[in-house]
Order: structure tokens, then C-alpha cells, then sequence
């Protein structure tokens, strides 16, 4: 069955539902009013003609009974029967009866009233009299009967008619359902083509359907941009891989060819560089790919940023010295804890501190610094060197983007890369400012927007 005509179903199979208990409670409640103004005007009719008889007996029975009568009530019913059920006195013809003879109370009887050929259903009461005969006092309901059933039909028209219009309206919600769905199918099918330009339409809404677009476009784009960085990655690694395959290869050749055991030595050092240098870049890039992978967010502890910052400054002083330049640490006494991966942390302030160090060049200042402020937790690195361009920022962060055109420092263009991906594993930001001269690199990390993974315990 198609999924429009199962939603038009469903629709009017609840629009039925839905209604028929709305009129189902109507119709009982209407009944239940009827009959109880009924039982309520026949209770005080007869409980008038009771108090009379007691009062006056038989001759002012017969004239109240008159005075009733002459009131010019149609639904009115007021006789004296016979013992065995016969009308003897009043406006009542004839009573049928189930059972052979009058029983005292109320209760639902047909009689037919004089001058009247048909017989009507009435509520009345019975009082048995002294010498054994009936007071029949009551009224009939046929107003009552004919409003009920025209309330009846009225009910069954609007259920058969809600019920259409539920089918209706499921209808046009399948179809607008289906063309939705369809126009989702056809960007699917056209994206499994392989064109990843195509997006889900917008219809200008806010509904649901919507919100669905929106986040299919938005996985789209994510899409479009890993395997746009993916080609970017295999066109540089390709192109950067080439230059150190090459060293390596002719370094090895050369070391093949030395017949000086001293040269041959130092040719197989150059090798073993070489293939150092080779390994680092490819570590470095599957490092980047598996922290843009979040799969490292399972290995979250309790980091203390300012015991990081310390065991960092301690560690690169003496190398910082022996470059000519000099490292401060700037932290602040107390620093709340953060739940991230401590490896990566360390990794991208060493990478920051390490360029700081390769661009301040001898009597360069470096400073360390790690505090909080109103956005949270700002981890970086500051210098005097040359700095990076406004206009180049975007090229520096790129995989293998290096702003030395002739290539004469060592480095492979891949440090800025990896300490961007370790901002977004902690749900940050890498932040390059100048710092006039020189360069501010900082990783800017809220400290409430880290989710705690489940892992990761009390301190």
C-alpha cells in the first residue's frame, strides 16, 4: 500500500475515532438531559395530584385532573384507570401495558390520547387509590423522541462527513509528504552519481521536513569539504613526499656506491635522518586524521592546565637557550581542571613553542602562557619573530602550507595543522593574532562546552 494513501487512512480512521466519541458523548448526554427533565416534570405533576387525592379525595382528584387537562399541555397525561388498567376518567384513551396490570412507581408506557389515533410513548407514575383503583399521571415524550432522533441523524451525518474530510486531509498530508521524501530520494540518488553539489531544497518553512533539509545540506557540505580536503591531502602528500623519497633514495645510493667506509657511515646517517623525517610527516598526518575522527575523545582524562603549562616551560628552557632565545611561563596560581587528552594537549604547545623557537632567531623572547578568562581556557605561545600575514593565515593552517617559498627551515607545513585539529577535539579554536611584532598562536577552550565522557571520573 502506498505510504500517502496509509497516511489518508490513518487520518480518517482518527478523524472517525476522535469524532465518534465526541458525538457518542453528546448523544448520551442529551439522552440522559431528556429523560431527566422528563422524570422530573412527571415527578411533580404526580406528586401535585397525590397531595389532592389525600387532601380532597376522589372529587377534587377529578378536579385537579380537569384543571390539567384544561391547562392545554399536549404532552400531558392524567387518567383514572380501572384496577385492571382501563381508563375510566380523564384524557387518556387507552394504556398498554407489558405486564397485565398498573404496579405503583414510575415507569415508560404507550398510550393513546383522546382524539389521537396513535399511540405514544409516555413516562408516567402509578398511585393506587383507596378503592383499588389507579392514578395514571405522566407525559409523553414523543417531542423528546423526535428531537433525539433528529439529533441522532445529525450525528451520523457529521461523523460520515468528519470522516471524509479526515481521508481528505491525510491525502493531501501524503502527498505533501511524499514530494518531500521524493525530492530527498532524487538529491540522494543524484549525490550516489557523484555529484556532491546537489542539495536537498528549501520550502521556506520551519517545520520538521525543514529542519531534515537543513541538516542533510549540512552533512553535504561536511561531505564536500573531507573529500575535497582528502584530494588536497593526497595531491600534497604526494608532492611533499616526493622531495625526502627522492634524499632518501639518493642518499642510499650514494651510501651503496662509497667505498670509504667513514664516507659510507656518514652517507647511512643521512639515510636514517632522512627516513626519520620521512616517518615524522606520516605519523604527523594520521595523527591529524585521527583527531579530526573525535575518536580520541574516549581517551579524556583530568588534565591540570597549569601543571601542563610548568612540566612544557621546564622542558624547552634549556632547548630555547641553546637556540639563543629565552622561554618565560606566564600562568595564573589556580586553574580549574579540563577534561581533554593530555598527549595531544602537550603535543600542540609543543609544536607552538617549537616555531616560536625556529622563527625568534637568537635574543628572541618566548613566552608560555596559560590562564582563564569570560571564554574559558586559553592555552598559547608568543614571539617577536616574523609573524604571520592577515591574508596568509588561511594558507598556514592548511595542511603542508608553508610560508617559506624557498624551503630553506626544516618542517614539513603540517605543525599548524595538527594543533587546529586538537582545538576541535576539545570543541575550541586555534586563534592567530599579531603581536606586533610577532605572532600570538592560542587554542581558546571553553570550559563548559567539553563533553565529560563517561570514562573520565570525579576528581
Amino acid at each position: 500500500m502506498p505510504t500517502k494513501l496509509r497516511i489518508a487512512l490513518v487520518a480518517g480512521l482518527l478523524a472517525f475515532a476522535s469524532n465518534l466519541l465526541i458525538i457518542g458523548f453528546i448523544h448520551w448526554q442529551t439522552r440522559d438531559q431528556i429523560v431527566a427533565n422528563e422524570r422530573k416534570q412527571v415527578a411533580e405533576q404526580w406528586a401535585v395530584l397525590r397531595d389532592i387525592y389525600r387532601a380532597s379525595g376522589e372529587q377534587g382528584l377529578r378536579r385537579a385532573i380537569d384543571d390539567t387537562i384544561g391547562a392545554g399541555d399536549p404532552q400531558m397525561a392524567a387518567a383514572i384507570l380501572t384496577s385492571d388498567g382501563r381508563p375510566i376518567y380523564g384524557n387518556v384513551s387507552a394504556v398498554s401495558l407489558k405486564n397485565a396490570k398498573p404496579s405503583a412507581g414510575p415507569r415508560s408506557v404507550l398510550l393513546t390520547i383522546d382524539r389521537e389515533a396513535t399511540p405514544r410513548e409516555a413516562a408516567v407514575g402509578f398511585m393506587r387509590l383507596a378503592d383499588g383503583r389507579w392514578l395514571l399521571s405522566g407525559r409523553t415524550v414523543a417531542e423528546g423522541i423526535s428531537l433525539r432522533e433528529t439529533l441522532e441523524r445529525s450525528l451520523l451525518v457529521g461523523l460520515a462527513v468528519s470522516a471524509l474530510l479526515g481521508l481528505i486531509c491525510g491525502w493531501v498530508i501524503g502527498q505533501f509528504v511524499d514530494r518531500r521524501v521524493r525530492d530527498i530520494v532524487a538529491v540522494a540518488d543524484r549525490i550516489g552519481g557523484g555529484d556532491l553539489s546537489e542539495r536537498v531544497p528549501h520550502s521556506g518553512g520551519r517545520d520538521s521536513f525543514e529542519r531534515l533539509a537543513e541538516r542533510i545540506n549540512q552533512m553535504l557540505d561536511r561531505i564536500a569539504t573531507l573529500m575535497n580536503e582528502l584530494r588536497m591531502l593526497t595531491d600534497s602528500l604526494a608532492h611533499e613526499l616526493r622531495s625526502p623519497v627522492g634524499r632518501l633514495r639518493a642518499a642510499a645510493d650514494a651510501a651503496i656506491s662509497a667505498s670509504d667506509p667513514q664516507e659510507r657511515d656518514k652517507l647511512l646517517g643521512d639515510v636514517i635522518r632522512q627516513s626519520d623525517a620521512l616517518m615524522r610527516i606520516l605519523t604527523t598526518v594520521l595523527e591529524i586524521a585521527r583527531t579530526e575522527s573525535f575518536t580520541a575523545k574516549n581517551q579524556f582524562s583530568w588534565v591540570d592546565p597549569g601543571e601542563l603549562g610548568l612540566e612544557l616551560a621546564e622542558m624547552y628552557e634549556p632547548v630555547a637557550e641553546e637556540a639563543g632565545a629565552s622561554l618565560t611561563l606566564d600562568r595564573q596560581p589556580i586553574l580549574i581542571p579540563i577534561a581533554g587528552h593530555r598527549q595531544l594537549l602537550a603535543q600542540a604547545l609543543s609544536n607552538l613553542i617549537e616555531n616560536a623557537i625556529k622563527y625568534s632567531g637568537p635574543g628572541g623572547e618566548i613566552r608560555l602562557f596559560v590562564r582563564e578568562d569570560e571564554k574559558g581556557l586559553s592555552l598559547g605561545v608568543s614571539d617577536h619573530g616574523p609573524g604571520i600575514p592577515a591574508e596568509r593565515e588561511g594558507e598556514a593552517r592548511k595542511r603542508f602550507g608553508r610560508l617559506d617559498p624557498s624551503r630553506t627551515l626544516e618542517g614539513a607545513g603540517l605543525g599548524l595543522s595538527l594543533v587546529q585539529a586538537i582545538a576541535h577535539l576539545h570543541e575550541g579554536e586555534l586563534v592567530l593574532d599579531d603581536n606586533e611584532p610577532g605572532l600570538i598562536a592560542r587554542l581558546e577552550i571553553p570550559l563548559n562546552g567539553v563533553k565529560i565522557p563517561d570514562s573520565v571520573g570525579a576528581l
